[in-house]
């Protein structure tokens, strides 16, 4: 176990429709229909698109009923969004034996990319890295969680509790490095996901931070029992990013809208 986790074989690179997609938005050429070409050839990919645009968030007046309207809707910045948040789940939240474990982890990656972008424009900065940075948070624990359930089923085995969890966070920092880095992610995302524990010391403390206060707010999205709201509002990640308290406060005024984006 400890070779294949020393050197683990199983990191995918970049899905091919979140590459294409890339390339094909860096064209600045792309037009809807284009997209929704691509689009078309991952049917989760789609279904998701067409979730969130008709969603209680961003649907219009009238129901978007093709995937073209849903892309035109949406726009490029959304889509590309959308599209890597599916791959990701995807290929790397996904641990046999550990189902809930790995849903728990995507549901705060996700909440905290939708959380990270409201910040982002609350504060006119980090618009474009902050979601993607937030999404990543979490996936260094998804893939370590992944490739030791992998580990279990190949020898016919299950791990005590507390040594699986052990060795989870011993290997997520190491983890999620390697796949943001096996995807060419920009620095500036693999540092803060990575960092977003210890933002004020990471070289993009900034985007660290949001990243910070994005954990916290989906967090308290998924368990205000375990972080109610007064301690949310109190955290000093927020004084760094001066954000004030009534903004704070308006912040999670949109727990609701939050949620309807992400589907619960």
């Amino acid at each position: 176990m400890g070779e294949s986790l020393a050197s683990p074989q199983s990191i995918a690179p970049m899905p091919r429709v979140c590459a294409q997609l890339a390339e094909l938005t860096a064209q600045h050429a792309a037009d809807a229909t284009q997209l929704a070409r691509l689009i078309q050839s991952d049917p989760a990919l789609a279904g998701e698109i067409m979730r969130v645009a008709n969603s209680p968030a961003l649907r219009p007046r009238s129901p978007i009923v093709s995937l073209q309207q849903a892309v035109s809707w949406l726009g490029v910045a959304e889509v590309r969004n959308i599209a890597m948040a599916v791959m990701l789940r995807g290929e790397v939240f996904s641990a046999p034996g550990h189902e809930s474990e790995s849903e728990e982890l995507w549901r705060e990656a996700w909440l905290a990319g939708l959380w990270a972008k409201e910040i982002a424009r609350e504060r006119r900065k980090h618009v474009e890295s902050a979601f993607l940075a937030a999404l990543m948070h979490r996936s260094g624990a998804a893939l370590a969680l992944k490739i030791l359930s992998g580990f279990e089923v190949l020898q016919c085995t299950v791990m005590d509790a507390q040594t699986f969890a052990g060795l989870v966070s011993e290997f997520e920092p190491r983890f999620g490095r390697l796949l943001m880095s096996n995807w060419r992610l920009p620095d500036d995302v693999q540092d803060a996901a990575s960092d977003w524990r210890d933002y004020q010391n990471s070289t993009h403390s900034d985007l660290a931070g949001t990243v910070h206060a994005a954990h916290l707010l989906a967090t308290h999205t998924l368990h205000p029992q375990l972080l109610d709201e007064a301690l949310v509002l109190e955290s000093p990640v927020f004084e760094q990013l001066g954000v004030f308290p009534d903004d704070r406060r308006l912040l999670l005024t949109k727990r609701d809208h939050v949620r309807s984006l992400a589907g619960l």
